[in-house]
């Protein structure tokens, strides 16, 4: 072997291990199994040369898109055959890899809004601003779900709200900072000055509790929207057992998520189908309110089940679904988990 084929046959080597070394950091993590393949072909290269420099009678022969080689020809070619083919199945490996990243970087930005940017004792920020934003079920042009932002007092044009109440149903006073409160309020009939004259939904809510004391956790009930239908285009207002109170302790989320979501929705499908034309719903982070609840779960769980009755029921008369995020944190946990929900066509 000449000293000429030696130095050739180690710069092939020392590059393709270079070569490796680089695809394997951690930036280009979307394309390592694609980058693989230059450091292979060097690696055949610099041992077809090495080898048929020590054995020069041997010989490889074989054909390629018509075309015959045989000596270090084909075995180089044998080589970038086995690469072409191998590479082929790289491609979502890679795919699964650079998802799996994105994933990654949206978890560990979340956990820095979360506790990292945040000054010491400062608690989550309301937001000023209703913005929307829903994603397609995958599969289905019929169904959505998605996040509102803010106050519930500035969303506009959705037909149903849900109103997460107590097992006894009985809604919060109107200054209070609660989602039965806002809804208790701008639905009862003011004077001018904005003083309650009419207690609307509240009373009807009583009404249809038909003189029980309490429901069952997840039960629904119905009434009419009051003054809400004028000034927000508010149909139906959809009160759901959603906490359960304890003499001494307040309020605790009940442990059914899932069924109060489920019974929701079953609710205003079963309104729709004898008529009325309900077709969006925003529903609040059921129990959260009191700070005794896992913020996290409670948006998985809601949102599986909301993915689960749609996928149940294809032909369920809802377009779609809201979950309210009325603070900085919500909306964060509520944006990743919309995009990290397989079921849904976000894009990624």
């Amino acid at each position: 072997m000449s000293p000429l084929q030696l130095a050739i046959t180690a710069i092939l080597t020392v590059a393709g291990i270079s070569l490796q070394i680089w695809s394997s950091a951690p930036s280009r993590v979307e394309r390592q199994y694609a980058l693989q393949l230059p450091s292979v072909l060097l690696y055949s290269l610099a041992a077809a040369l090495f080898l048929f420099s020590i054995f020069p009678d041997s010989l490889t022969e074989g054909r390629a898109l018509g075309f015959g080689l045989s000596g270090a020809a084909g075995f180089a070619a044998f080589f970038m055959l086995i690469s072409f083919t191998w590479l082929a199945k790289t491609r979502r490996r890679d795919e699964l890899t650079a998802r799996l990243k994105k994933a990654q970087r949206e978890n560990a930005a979340l956990r820095r809004r979360l506790a990292g940017e945040r000054p010491l004792g400062e608690g989550p920020s309301p937001l000023a601003q209703s913005t929307r934003y829903d994603v397609p079920l995958r599969g289905s042009r019929r169904h959505r779900i998605g996040v509102i932002t803010g106050n519930l007092a500035n969303v506009l044009g959705v037909d149903v709200w849900v109103n997460p109440e107590n097992t006894r149903m009985e809604m919060s006073r109107i200054d209070e900072p609660t989602v039965s409160a806002v809804i208790r309020y701008h639905g009862g009939r003011r004077d001018n000055a904005g003083h309650m004259v009419d207690d609307a939904i509240a009373k009807e809510l009583t009404e249809r509790m038909d003189g029980r004391r309490h429901v069952t956790a997840g039960q629904v009930l119905v009434t009419e929207s009051g003054e809400l239908l004028e000034s927000h285009q508010v149909r139906k207002i959809v009160h759901v057992a959603a906490v359960e109170g304890e003499p001494g302790s307040g309020y605790r989320q009940v442990m059914d998520l899932a069924r109060c979501a489920r019974n929701i929705l079953a609710e205003v499908d079963r309104l729709a189908e004898v008529g009325e034309p309900l077709r969006s719903v925003v529903v609040p982070l059921l129990g959260t309110g009191g700070g005794n609840s896992d913020l996290q779960r409670t948006v998985d769980t809601l949102l599986a089940a909301t993915v689960s009755y749609f996928e149940a029921h294809p032909t369920s008369r809802i377009r779609v679904v809201y979950l309210l995020a009325y603070t900085d944190v919500q909306e964060a946990i509520c944006r990743t988990a919309l995009d990290a929900c397989s079921e849904l066509s976000t894009g990624a």
